[in-house]
C-alpha cells in the first residue's frame, strides 16, 4: 500500500492540516488510481471536433479545455497527438493558467515553464497575439520545452535559459502576468510520482522555500503595475504556500490577493483567505495549491515597440536570402515577415512582434524557426509545419488518420504520392499538419524530424 511508503511526518502535517474526518478521506483516495487529462490546443481544434473523435470524455471543471482520460498508449500513440491537437498533462496543473487569465495581445513570463504544460495553456490564450517568454533555468529540461512549443504550433514564443536574477535585469516592469510555477518538495505527486518520495526524505520539507521566495521577489520587479502574478506549487506545505504568499505581501505592500472562487473543486484554504487548494479527496486531481496577486496601480502600454535589431552584415545577408524564401512560400498563403526575420547562422527565424530580445540573455529559441537555408536554397523546419494550417499550403496533401500512410510518414518511411507532382507539400491527417513530404512524381521524400518519429 502507498500509505505505508509515506513517510510519518508527512502524515502527521497532513492530519493536522486536514483535521481528523478529512484525513480519513485523503488516506482512502491515496489509495486509489491515479487520473490522467489532456487538454485540447485550441490554437489547432475546437473541443467539439476532438471529442467527436475520441467519444465523450469528462470535462476538468477549472479549464474551459481540459478532459479526463484514461491513463495508456491510446492518446500518445494518436496521430491528432503527433500533430499537436492535445497535450497530456495531469489535471490539477491545469489550473495554473487557467487561473492566471491571460488575454490576446499581452506579454506574459512563464518562469519555470518546463515541460511546457502551462506555457502551452498560456499561448493558447494568447491566440497568437502578444508575447510569451517561456523559461528554464535548465537547459537539458528546457529542450523538452522547446519540442512542446513546436509541435503546439506556437509562433509568438521565446524560450530563455536563465535565473531570474538576470531576467529582473533585463525585463524590469514588462510583463503583463506572470506565472510563478515554482520548484517545490512534490507531496502532492506522492499519489502519481512516488519516487518522489525519496526527494522528500533526502531534502526535507522546506529545502525550495529560499527559491521560491527569490522566483517571487524577482518576478514582481518584471511586472507592470496593475499586473497579474500567480504563484503555485504542487505540494500542501504551508511553509511552500501560504506563509511563502504572506511573507511575500509582508515585503511587497503593493501587492494584494486577487481572490480565486472556491468552486468546481478547488478548495479554500483554510489559512490564507482567497488562495486555493486542490485535494485528491475533494477534487479528481492530484495535490495542488494557487494563490493570485494583484500588483497596485494601473497598467500602461509602457514597452518599446521596436523591431528586431539587425547589423549591416545581417541585413545584406537576408536581402541575399530573400529570393529561395520567396521562392519557397510562394506556395503558401501565409507569408512571414520579412522585418521581423533574423539568421542564427543558415537558419531563419521569425521574431514576436516588438521589443523582446535582450543580447544578454541565453535563448535556447527566438520565435518561431522558419527553416534552414543551404546553396541558396530553403529547407523548411518541423515548427513551420506545425505552425501552418493546411489550408495555408496550396499543396497539402491529407489522409484519414486509419490510413495505414499516416503512421508510416510518423515512423519516418517513404510514402507513396496519391497524384503526380513535385516539390514541398504539406502532410496532414484529416486536414492538421504532421510536417513536410518533398514530392518526387509518384513518391513523397519524408522529412519528418527524426528525433520525433515515432518509435512503433
Amino acid at each position: 500500500m502507498l500509505i505505508d511508503r509515506l513517510p510519518r511526518p508527512f502524515l502527521d502535517e497532513m492530519r493536522t492540516l486536514l483535521g481528523e474526518s478529512e484525513y480519513e478521506r485523503y488516506l482512502a483516495a491515496m489509495e486509489e488510481t491515479p487520473l490522467s487529462g489532456l487538454r485540447v490546443n485550441s490554437l489547432k481544434i475546437s473541443n467539439e471536433r476532438l471529442l467527436a473523435a475520441f467519444g465523450n470524455l469528462d470535462p476538468v471543471l477549472w479549464t474551459s479545455n481540459g478532459f479526463y482520460c484514461e491513463t495508456g498508449g491510446e492518446y500518445t500513440s494518436h496521430p491528432y497527438y503527433y500533430a499537436g491537437l492535445y497535450y497530456m498533462q495531469e489535471p490539477s496543473a491545469m489550473s495554473s493558467a487557467a487561473l492566471l487569465g491571460a488575454e490576446p495581445g499581452e506579454h506574459v513570463l512563464d518562469l519555470c515553464a518546463a515541460p511546457g504544460g502551462k506555457s502551452t495553456q498560456i499561448a493558447a490564450d494568447l491566440r497568437g497575439e502578444g508575447f510569451l517568454l517561456s523559461n528554464d533555468l535548465s537547459a537539458s529540461r528546457a529542450r523538452a520545452l522547446l519540442k512542446n512549443i513546436e509541435l503546439m504550433g506556437i509562433g509568438n514564443c521565446c524560450i530563455s535559459c536563465e535565473d531570474s536574477e538576470r531576467l529582473k535585469r533585463e525585463y524590469p516592469l514588462y510583463f503583463d502576468r506572470i506565472l510563478v510555477d515554482a520548484p517545490c518538495s512534490g507531496e502532492g505527486m506522492f499519489r502519481k510520482h512516488p519516487a518522489v518520495i525519496k526527494a522528500w526524505l533526502e531534502h526535507g520539507k522546506d529545502f525550495y522555500c529560499p527559491v521560491q521566495a527569490k522566483l517571487l521577489d524577482d518576478a514582481s520587479e518584471m511586472l507592470v503595475p496593475g499586473g497579474t502574478l500567480l504563484y503555485s506549487t504542487c505540494t500542501y506545505n504551508l511553509n511552500e504556500n501560504e506563509k511563502q504568499i504572506q511573507a511575500f505581501l509582508d515585503r511587497h505592500p503593493d501587492f494584494a490577493i486577487d481572490p480565486i472562487p472556491a468552486k468546481n473543486g478547488l478548495s479554500a484554504s483554510a489559512f490564507l483567505p482567497g488562495t486555493v487548494r486542490l485535494f485528491p479527496q475533494c477534487a479528481r486531481a492530484e495535490g495542488h495549491f494557487v494563490a493570485r496577486l494583484k500588483k497596485a496601480g494601473e497598467r500602461t502600454e509602457h514597452r518599446r515597440q521596436g523591431g528586431v535589431q539587425r547589423g549591416k552584415q545581417e541585413e545584406q545577408l537576408l536581402r541575399n536570402l530573400q529570393p529561395a524564401l520567396e521562392e519557397f512560400f510562394a506556395r503558401s498563403l501565409w507569408k512571414p515577415d520579412f522585418s521581423r526575420l533574423k539568421l542564427q547562422g543558415d537558419y531563419v527565424l521569425e521574431i514576436p512582434k516588438g521589443d523582446v530580445l535582450r543580447p544578454s540573455l541565453r535563448y535556447l529559441r527566438t520565435g518561431l524557426l522558419l527553416g534552414q537555408v543551404s546553396h541558396g536554397r530553403f529547407k523548411p523546419s518541423q515548427a513551420l509545419a506545425m505552425y501552418l494550417r493546411a489550408e495555408d499550403w496550396k499543396d497539402s496533401v491529407s489522409f484519414p488518420a486509419d490510413d495505414p500512410a499516416v503512421r508510416r510518414y510518423l515512423r519516418g518511411e517513404t510514402v507513396d504520392a496519391t497524384e503526380s507532382g513535385s516539390g514541398y507539400r504539406l502532410f496532414c491527417v484529416d486536414s492538421y499538419p504532421l510536417g513536410f513530404v518533398k514530392q518526387d512524381k509518384q513518391r513523397y521524400k519524408n522529412l519528418y524530424l527524426p528525433g520525433w518519429r515515432m518509435q512503433r
